[in-house]
């Protein structure tokens, strides 16, 4: 026995970071955390070496099963999944990007969920938050918080290009997590002085030596321990060894959407007849990984320019400026975005655009390495840009009504789990409508004044699986967006939040498992549905409301 706590963390992620820090911070809980990887070090700290990670140690290493509709051009017709696997968990990898979600999203979320409307979480949004932004409204946010927030510190000239094509077009700069989302605006990054502000900088560094906190890392919770429909502890490995330690009042799962589902699984909650088919005995039947939900894009919409890449700076250069605050690796890639409803008027928007700008050799590591396509289409799309300074933007679906699954492929913990995101699976093809329908539309951004200024053009060959249609077709983006269409990483609602009537839901309001005492998952599995966001904001809400909702139970506040 390894020994007894108030409360185990399974998972220092984002939303487990933040519990770690807010437990601990009264003194009357003894909090031991649980975190599967290691410690960040001075390489994970450099946003623009995002996706170099991919191929470290800090990634699990997850990829989706083979797919039918998506990723067919992508090695093997899987898409890779980078998760962090790391004490501050994703946001050690993640490229930064500080997106909470509409106002819409939240009140649909509240409308089920008593206290997860936009007036009840907005709070514990600012109370995470220290924003240092030029454009903001400040009602909307924190400025006291652990995290910090400011915009990009590296945006070349081409990106004020597309704020005015933006302008141009009739659409507003403004600050995207405030009042009103649709418009554009530089990316408000979770970076301080234009290092990365993970959540562990932020929430556990801080807390780290306090005297009722125990953090174990490389320690892989492998199990919930449960008598009587009550948890009462988790049995973990560590150095090779299984231990089992004790909690006196709860277990809070925070793993993310893909290892919270896979340990409730591994503990006898989930779906009955998946548990019984690998011999696993059934504690609670419950649809854990049945709603497997993400955004999705389609990474490879590069336009050419007449920028000479002369100037280009050398790596050498580039790190003595990031050391200042400044350069490019201050930054994962992107420097701007936009929101818009393009199909569908409404305030909730529907379509991200994620800019970028390079030279189109710095794309390589991105396409070929994080998202895994195959040789022979970078070739198609890079050959005819060789030696270019491009701009790209990366069109986000942000409310798809594809649905994928988590399944166990085995009762061993240390098989991965079956992750099928299973896009364009919609019943009337409303996602590739919506897609074809942002590239149509970032096709008439290029023909902006503004980036004709630039000579921009688009010059990338066909795909190889796509030259029996005509080039730039419908047909010919249908094709194209089968074959590249990738899962962005924003995994939601394995562990899905709703009321006891609702036979997809896993948690109550309060994150509380249905049909088990002392248990609580809290992190992006509970998010319901897709939000307009990038998950990373939204998590650490979760975090801040996760704590007070404990706090509260046992006296604390």
């Amino acid at each position: 026995n390894y020994g007894h706590y108030d409360f185990i963390i399974v998972g220092a992620g984002v939303s487990g970071s933040v519990l770690t820090n807010r437990l601990t911070e009264s003194g009357e809980f003894q909090v031991l955390v649980l975190e599967a990887g290691g410690r960040e070090n001075d390489f994970t700290d450099v946003p623009g070496f995002a996706t170099n990670l991919v191929s470290s140690d800090f990634n699990w290493g997850y990829k989706t099963i083979p797919q039918r509709n998506s990723c067919l051009g992508l090695k093997n017709k899987q898409c890779n999944y980078p998760r962090g696997k790391a004490v501050g968990g994703s946001s050690v990898i993640n490229f930064l990007m500080y997106v909470r979600g509409n106002k819409e999203d939240f009140d649909k979320w509240g409308r089920y969920n008593p206290g997860w409307d936009y007036e009840s979480v907005l709070p514990y949004f600012k109370k995470s938050e220290n924003s240092n932004l030029d454009l903001e409204e400040p009602e909307f946010h924190g400025h006291n918080g652990l995290l910090n927030v400011e915009d990009v510190r590296y945006h070349p000239d081409i990106t004020n290009t597309f704020l005015e094509a933006a302008e141009e077009r009739g659409r507003k700069i403004l600050d995207y997590n405030g009042k009103n989302q649709k418009g554009y605006s530089t990316l408000q990054s979770m970076t301080k002085n234009g290092r990365r502000c993970s959540a562990n900088k932020a929430f556990v560094e801080p807390a780290i030596n306090r005297k009722n906190l125990e953090l174990l890392d490389h320690a892989l919770g492998i199990k919930i321990l449960i008598k009587n429909k009550k948890a009462y502890g988790v049995e973990f490995i560590r150095g090779g060894k299984r231990y089992k330690a004790t909690a006196s009042k709860e277990v809070i799962i925070s793993g993310g959407t893909i290892n919270s589902a896979q340990i409730l699984m591994l503990s006898g909650i989930g779906p009955k007849e998946d548990l019984e088919r690998l011999g696993i005995p059934v504690v609670q039947d419950l649809p854990v990984g049945k709603t497997l939900r993400d955004h999705q894009i389609y990474p490879a919409l590069f336009f050419s320019t007449n920028i000479s890449t002369n100037k280009e700076p050398r790596l050498e250069e580039n790190i003595q400026r990031y050391l200042k605050g400044f350069g490019p690796l201050t930054t994962a890639f992107i420097s701007a975005v936009g929101f818009e409803s393009l199909r569908v008027e409404s305030r909730n928007p529907n379509s991200e655009y994620a800019f970028f700008s390079t030279v189109v050799e710095q794309v390589a590591p991105f396409l070929l390495d994080l998202i895994g396509m195959t040789e022979q289409n970078w070739q198609a799309i890079s050959d005819p840009l060789a030696g270019k300074y491009i701009w790209g933007i990366i069109p986000v679906l942000l409310h798809p009504k594809s649905k994928g699954t988590i399944t166990l492929k085995s009762k061993n913990p240390l098989d991965f789990p079956l992750v099928d995101s299973n896009m364009y699976s919609d019943k009337y093809s409303n996602d590739m409508d919506e897609m074809l329908a942002m590239i149509r539309d970032i096709f008439e951004i290029s023909k902006t004044a503004a980036f004709q200024s630039i000579d921009s053009k688009y010059l990338s060959d066909p795909l190889p699986a796509c030259t029996y249609c005509k080039h730039l077709s419908e047909d010919y983006w249908r094709c194209a967006l089968e074959q590249l269409t990738y899962p962005i990483l924003h995994a939601v609602a394995t562990c899905k939040m709703g009321p006891k009537c609702d036979e997809t839901a896993v948690v109550d309001n309060k994150l509380k498992v249905y049909g088990i005492s002392g248990l609580r998952v809290a992190d992006a599995s509970v998010i319901p549905f897709p939000l307009s966001s990038h998950p990373s904001a939204s998590v650490y809400m979760i975090g801040e409301k996760a704590a007070d909702l404990i706090r509260n139970d046992y006296g604390d506040l």
